[in-house]
């Protein structure tokens, strides 16, 4: 059987979880019978496909051109493109707007279905893919709360949503059992964003963990908008070789020459799914120190006292507390770390992901495509013809004629993952099902 996708993704950053996956599916779904383009969302200023090639030069990408900057733009190109490359599946990976699209599209194309990936517990993808509920075919998230959510929450049947979690590559060559090293070297991976992953928390970690007089090391390696206030923050451990910046790094350097040379991962987040990092260290047999983010429990990844140490969200204390426990006690350290490593194997390893994704682009194929009735969400009116009452296609006619341009001050505006109507009461919905999910 072969079969042909298109995978629809934002071109305004490189680096990142989502880039990762959807470079390996672009790279490895062929071999499985899954021919795979890449459509590069196109915008005026923040969205531009060719630093994103120059990036990923073996991929096969399209431009989806979106650089009118209104919606009606955004969805007439994700159209015409779709229509170019004919695929069987598009799968959205943060284009909001090809829910649209592709939704009008499969009213006259009943072979074509529509996926979408949701890869961490963030409440508008949720909301969203419940807007859309009766025209998606497939969901693939990243984490068992996320699939419960997008299940329970957004209505999507349940034989529609597979949950598989980023694949982790074995370590090579393969590690022997480690012990914990003096100083005791620990380690961030990951964006360096203030919210969700709560990469400023290092701030006082450090703090403490200097108070105790322990002896210890500490690398960051990602970017993101806290840099410079975290850069700040450690100026003086810096400067004194205790911390070390690496920035953004590519995943030959991450296993070659920073995981190998870890002891400890420490990770701040409030909410998760399945995050790599960790477990991709958790492979070499560092042992994380993680925060009990909401939906831990359900995945079943971070498991206390069993293959990692975990502390309440923003307790630092405790955090240093976990990592004192490590270097006190050389038998719980080895126990966590080989553990560790036994964690990140069959469906959780790279192969074992690719092979998952394959069989439920397949399964969704077998499956009839659903149709639903046309969605009309409360969008704000794009535009001063929109809002003088002229229809979004006449409107866009006009502006094309003239050469008009709308110019967004964002990435996030030129190109958004998310329609922007979900309410408060909505959001405090979706997060307040996995409030009450930690376990001890």
């Amino acid at each position: 059987m072969s079969a042909k996708l298109l995978i629809c993704n934002t071109s305004r950053s490189t680096r990142g979880g989502v880039e990762n996956i959807v470079a390996d599916l672009c790279r490895n779904l062929p071999a499985r019978g899954i021919e795979t383009v890449l459509g590069l969302a196109k915008g005026l200023r923040h969205n531009l496909p060719e630093p994103y090639r120059a990036a990923f030069p073996d991929l096969p990408t399209v431009d989806i051109d979106g650089i009118g900057g209104t919606r009606q733009a955004r969805i007439e190109g994700l159209s015409n493109t779709v229509q170019r490359v004919n695929p069987d599946i598009v799968l959205i990976a943060r284009v909001f707007d090809a829910y649209e699209a592709v939704s009008r599209l499969k009213l006259r194309n009943p072979r074509l279905r529509l996926a979408v990936t949701i890869q961490a517990y963030e409440p508008h993808y949720i909301f969203d893919a419940r807007l859309y509920r009766e025209h998606v075919d497939l969901c693939v998230t990243s984490g068992e709360t996320v699939r419960k959510a997008v299940c329970d929450w957004a209505g999507i049947a349940e034989d529609r949503v597979v949950n598989i979690p980023g694949g982790v590559r074995p370590p090579s060559p393969a590690l022997h059992d480690k012990r914990v090293s003096d100083p005791v070297r620990i380690g961030y991976v990951g964006r360096l964003d203030p919210d969700q992953k709560r990469v400023l928390d290092l701030v006082p970690f450090v703090r403490a963990l200097e108070r105790t007089g322990m002896r210890f090391t500490l690398t960051i390696v990602g970017g993101g908008p806290a840099e410079g206030a975290l850069r700040d923050a450690l100026a003086k451990q810096v400067e004194s070789g205790v911390a070390r910046f690496v920035g953004w790094s590519t995943a030959e350097n991450l296993y070659s020459d920073i995981y190998p040379r870890l002891d400890v991962f420490v990770h701040f987040a409030h909410t998760e799914g399945i995050t790599i990092a960790p477990r991709e260290a958790m492979a070499h047999g560092v042992v994380p120190v993680v925060s009990d983010f909401l939906g831990r429990a359900d995945e079943r990844q971070f498991v206390a006292e069993r293959n990692a140490l975990v502390f309440p969200v923003g307790d630092v204390e405790a955090a240093v507390g976990q990592v004192f426990r490590l270097v006190a006690e050389p038998d719980l350290y080895r126990r966590l770390s080989k553990e560790a490593k036994r964690s990140q194997q069959g469906k959780y390893s790279y192969q074992g992901a690719i092979g998952a994704w394959a069989h439920a682009l397949y399964e969704c194929l077998a499956k009839p495509a659903v149709t639903g009735v046309a969605v009309a969400p409360a969008y704000v009116p794009d535009g001063r013809l929109s809002r003088w009452g002229f229809s979004p296609w006449l409107a866009q006619r006009i502006r094309n004629l003239a050469g008009a341009r709308h110019v967004h001050v964002d990435g996030g505006g030129e190109w958004p993952t998310g329609s922007g109507t979900m309410t408060p009461e909505a959001e405090r919905e979706i997060m307040d099902r996995v409030a009450h999910s930690r376990d001890a």
